[in-house]
């Protein structure tokens, strides 16, 4: 075996030209392999993660939408179908009862002033007409406050005089300064009288300086022959020249003093003439006479409202019919206090009595909860009472809010026309509401037709006509609905003859904050319109007695 591989090897080394190399070259012209892996790249690593990714943002977003883009709460109501039937005009519809009162209220007479009731003058139903005496206080306290008051008016009126006259006399002082020209005459004068002393100093003192020197000389003289003269006379000669000494010297002291009297006096002028130029003293008087004269007149008006204060309340002690009427009701008794205007009091503290129009009278009817859709201002009604045989026309004036729990019924003043004057107040009355007539009288047709109603509250205006909100529950959006009106309806309700049929639904609670297109979450059913009703639509001359409502659903 060794024999024979060595041979073997010695011959594969012996003939090289025998190896295939062929086998070792690249086929470079076949790229299919390539591009097969460069798809599976792009596949594994970006579409089927990218889509992964797309997949995650759509289900984010779609849980997230109430998030990004809230729907608004709202609450629906169907519209309601009946099938009334048209009745002529004054048909009785139904008959309620109620008490007769005064229209629009009774008028309360109160006491303007606090007081004790001394007289009363009228009585219950009697007839007075306007601003006669009712009633009067005890008016001694309102007198002695009206004297006390004029005295003081008095006082302040001489207050108002004598600051008059201080003024005339301070704008007269202003006008005419005569004691400033005075004074300043008289400063001129001394100033001059000065200067002229001044000037003729020099002249005294040559005079006195002489008269010296001739008592100088004298002396000496009489000195020389002192033994042929007595000397008494000696004596004199020496007094007439210490006098003369002494006059001089005055005198040679005056010029300084002149000097500064001058100057002195030369400023008085000066300030004085200032002072008669500006007049800052005259002025400042007639300036203060003005306030103390306003300010009088201002206490004076003080004192004048205080006494027409006390003229009213002395007047107020007589009580007077304000309106020409009669008489309700008399709450006050001679002996009874009254508080008058006092805000801390009660009204029913201060009340003499109550009056009424006979003329205005209403009566105040419970109307069933069931029978008042029927009812609209204006609908025509007769009132039967036990006071008289024929029964009374009339019209309903309001429908109140007042309704009554425990009856179910709602209260609504029906005005009595022309009643006479044995009709009073609180007197019993039973009302008949009448069809009340129509102004466009329904064909024959439409005596017996479905009608369609909504609510009038859910009316809307919008582009020149009428609209309702709906809520389209298949899309889950509101949409603006235009409507056109028929004639039936009541004060709750309206026919709709175009634009609402009977499977809509109207949005009620929200619709103020939702736009056409938005996006509505229905969270419950109205269903206040649809009890209101009453079951049918009952006005307008529409009777709904025998009519039959449904409530359709989808």
């Amino acid at each position: 075996m060794s024999k024979t591989s060595t041979s073997s090897v010695a011959a594969a080394d012996s003939a090289p030209e025998a190896i295939d190399l062929s086998q070792l070259a690249i086929k470079r012209g076949s790229a299919a392999p390539p591009a097969l892996k460069t798809r599976r790249k792009w596949l594994t690593r970006y579409v089927l993660p990218g889509a992964i990714v797309v997949g995650f943002v759509s289900l984010f977003g779609w849980a997230a939408q109430e998030s990004f883009m809230p729907s608004q709460a709202v609450t629906i109501t169907p519209v309601i179908v009946t099938r009334a039937e048209v009745q002529q005009a004054g048909t009785p519809l139904f008959q309620a009862a109620g008490w007769i009162e005064p229209r629009p209220t009774a008028v309360i007479v109160p006491a303007l002033a606090p007081g004790v009731v001394e007289k009363v003058f009228v009585v219950e139903g009697q007839v007075v007409e306007q601003g006669q005496p009712v009633a009067t206080l005890n008016d001694v306290d309102a007198k002695l406050v009206l004297q006390q008051a004029e005295a003081s008016f008095r006082l302040f009126d001489a207050e108002v005089q004598n600051a008059e006259a201080t003024l005339i006399a301070a704008r007269t002082a202003l006008e005419k300064p005569n004691d400033l020209r005075a004074a300043l005459a008289d400063s001129e004068s001394l100033l001059a009288e000065t200067n002229l002393t001044l000037g003729n100093l020099p002249h005294l003192i040559q005079a006195a300086t002489n008269r010296r020197q001739l008592a100088a000389d004298s002396l000496e003289r009489k000195r020389t022959a002192a033994d042929a003269l007595p000397g008494r006379v000696l004596r004199e000669a020496e007094g007439e020249l210490a006098a003369a000494d002494s006059a001089l010297a005055e005198l040679e002291s005056r010029g300084p003093t002149l000097v500064l009297q001058a100057a002195a006096l030369e400023r008085k002028r000066v300030a004085l003439a200032e002072q008669l130029q500006l007049m800052s003293e005259p002025k400042r008087a007639v300036a203060g006479a003005e306030a103390a004269l306003a300010a009088a007149k201002a206490r004076r008006e003080q004192a004048q409202l205080t006494v027409d204060g006390a003229r009213i309340t002395l007047d107020r002690m007589t009580i007077r019919a304000p309106m020409a009427g009669r008489v309700l009701t008399v709450d006050a008794r001679p002996g009874t206090r009254l508080a008058g205007m006092d805000p801390a009091s009660q009204q029913s503290s201060s009340v003499v009595l109550s009056l009424y129009d006979p003329q205005m009278l209403q009566v105040r009817v419970d109307v069933r909860l069931e029978d008042v859709p029927q009812v609209r201002v204006g609908q025509p009604a007769t009132i039967e009472t036990a006071a008289i045989s024929a029964p009374l026309s009339g019209s309903v004036s309001w429908v109140t809010t007042r309704a009554d729990i425990q009856k179910n019924t709602l209260q609504v003043k029906v005005a009595i026309d022309n009643p006479p004057s044995v009709i009073t107040p609180e007197m019993l009355g039973q009302v008949t509401f009448l069809a009340a007539p129509q102004e466009n009288p329904t064909e024959e047709s439409e005596q017996d037709r479905l009608r369609v109603l909504i609510p009038r509250s859910l009316v809307v205006e919008h582009n020149g006509g009428s609209a309702v909100w709906v809520a389209d529950t298949l899309r889950g959006v509101a949409q603006l609905q235009p409507v056109q009106f028929g004639k039936a309806g009541t004060e709750q309700l309206v026919e709709v003859v175009e634009g609402v049929d009977p499977t809509m639904k109207l949005i009620v609670a929200g619709r103020e904050a939702v736009t056409a297109g938005k996006r509505i979450r229905i969270t419950g059913e109205d269903a206040s319109f649809g009890s209101a009703s009453g079951g049918g639509a009952g006005a307008s001359g529409v009777s709904t007695s025998n009519a039959v409502a449904s409530r359709p659903t989808n």
